[in-house]
């Protein structure tokens, strides 16, 4: 079985599986099960306010600004807040074509959904490759996507790949922020 390949039957159809059923099955299971259960990368949707600082947006109003000021596409919608408190697993949907790419996007046809208008249709995706000592590494690529994205708080220049580990901060657009999470990581976050 590719890394890509496995699909988890919880996941509704955006690819995201509630972090409460997670609880569960994380409570009900040794980490060593839950790991067996959930093999790949989780992406887990952090609220951008209390967990993750968008530089040179967290503050939207200037008391000494007299002026009208326009806010597009600085405050979030009310679309990122069907994900928080979600996660979705780096896996590839059943029939969806390029199996080494897990793409995450506003498109349905992703593998991963996020219909959110600052994403782009086909915003980036994540490849598995080999890693020394026999385990998985994972990067991310933007695929010129219109609002950017950003990994730990760092610009994403488009077309080139990111190594990802553990804990690392995605950014897609204005409004998603996602936290990589390996399985073992996730029992752990999931048992708090």
């Amino acid at each position: 079985m590719s890394p890509t390949s496995w699909h988890c039957s919880d996941a509704n159809e955006d690819g995201f599986v509630s972090f409460e059923v997670l609880r569960k099955r994380a409570a009900a299971s040794t980490e060593e099960e839950f790991v067996r259960d959930f093999p790949v990368p989780a992406l887990l949707v952090l609220h951008r306010g209390e967990d993750f600082s968008v530089q040179g947006r967290e503050q939207l109003y200037d008391p000494n600004d007299r002026g009208f000021q326009l806010l597009t596409m600085t405050v979030p919608s009310s679309g990122i807040l069907r994900y928080l408190g979600k996660v979705a697993f780096l896996a590839k949907r059943p029939g969806n074509p390029f199996a080494h790419l897990v793409s995450i996007g506003r498109s349905a046809s992703n593998d991963i959904t996020v219909a959110v208008d600052s994403i782009s249709r086909v915003h980036g995706y994540f490849v598995a490759g080999d890693a020394a000592g026999g385990g998985r590494k994972w990067s991310f690529s933007d695929h010129g996507s219109t609002n950017g994205s950003r990994l730990d708080d760092r610009d994403v220049i488009s077309g080139q790949s990111y190594g990802l580990r553990d804990g690392t901060v995605l950014q897609l657009g204005f409004e998603a922020v996602l936290e990589l999470l390996m399985p073992e990581s996730l029992h752990r976050r999931a048992l708090k």
